[in-house]
């Protein structure tokens, strides 16, 4: 009986062990004992290949993992084109060795839980830049920091309005980047995978150079001109959030999302100022992004302090005193 006592005593503590798993240990467990693990499409790009799930620990929505998925059948590869993102899907499938520290699973199947239908609807997205051809020939370009993870072993940019990964083993020219960062890199295009694209860093003294660093931009004055953005009510977004769009050199875009933390009345008004010069240009004057809805009409300036306290933070934000600090330049 005593024996049986302290296996029960140790039973919660073991159970607490199990769930205090970070996320990434979690669902390597859960996909290896073959458990269908739940998660939520990040991106999903059937024209490149692209497909990204997330998975988080339940209740703790900053303790997540992305990984990259890959077909096994046909049929699962027609699953994927039609997923989107923030759809609910439970996945089964093996880990694939990779020389890369990003996750990549080889797909049994993949089962859709729950769609995602924003409101207002984001439209299907037609990519402007075409790859590998836009990048053949040329050594070195210009790119958007779009993700860095690992202490740099992982890390993704955007060329015009294409995601890649780029296989990264000096890690000491990727570390300390931050998503927005512009970055000029030294590439190659790497010959396997045959697809998606991946590049790698050119074996050069000084692949990567930053341009101008989103991590500067904290706490300096914010003005900025440019189309007025939605991002739709989803399961990361409570309710509709706006941003300003910058457009910069070389085809790239940054947007910036316009919060109050401070002042919740505050937020709401600047919410509803924004919300209502969307309504007043129409859903006819809008065109879908990758995630998120461009207004072709309504053009806004926005004035605060950038807020940019993390490496990886979705969008560099504005913050704003209150509605005031918005001036709707036209629509």
């Amino acid at each position: 009986m005593p024996r049986c006592r302290h296996l029960l005593l140790a039973l919660p503590l073991l159970l607490q062990a199990c769930t205090t798993l970070p996320a990434d240990a979690r669902f390597d467990r859960d996909l290896t004992s073959g458990i269908a693990v739940e998660g939520e499409i990040h991106g999903a790009y059937p024209e490149l290949g692209q497909y990204v799930f997330t998975y988080r620990i339940p209740g703790n929505f900053f303790d997540f993992v992305q990984v990259s998925l890959v077909a096994a059948t046909e049929d699962v590869e027609n699953t994927l084109a039609g997923l989107r993102r923030h759809d609910r899907v439970r996945i089964r499938g093996t880990l694939i060795e990779s020389p890369s520290a990003q996750r990549h699973v080889e797909l049994d199947s993949i089962e859709l839980v729950k769609s995602f239908d924003p409101t207002p609807p984001v439209g299907r997205y037609d990519y402007a830049t075409s790859v590998p051809q836009d990048l053949v020939d040329r050594g070195e370009a210009v790119f958007l920091v779009h993700a860095v993870q690992v202490d740099g072993k992982v890390l993704v940019v955007e060329f015009g309005d294409v995601v890649l990964p780029i296989h990264v083993e000096r890690t000491e020219f990727t570390r300390d980047l931050a998503r927005n960062d512009v970055v000029r890199v030294a590439y190659d295009i790497r010959r396997r995978p045959a697809g998606p694209v991946h590049l790698q860093l050119k074996d050069v003294e000084q692949p990567i150079e930053v341009i101008e660093s989103a991590m500067d931009f904290h706490g300096e004055p914010a003005s900025i001109e440019g189309p007025l953005v939605l991002f739709p009510k989803s399961p990361q977004l409570k309710f509709n959030t706006f941003a300003v769009l910058e457009e910069l050199p070389d085809g790239l875009r940054r947007q910036y999302t316009l919060v109050n933390f401070t002042d919740p009345a505050a937020f709401l008004a600047i919410r509803n100022k924004l919300q209502e010069a969307w309504d007043a240009a129409g859903a006819a004057a809008a065109v879908s992004g990758r995630n998120k809805l461009v207004s072709t009409s309504v053009r806004i300036r926005a004035t605060g302090r950038f807020n940019q306290v993390d490496q990886n933070q979705a969008n560099v934000q504005i913050l704003l005193d209150g509605p005031d600090a918005i001036e709707i330049v036209s629509g």
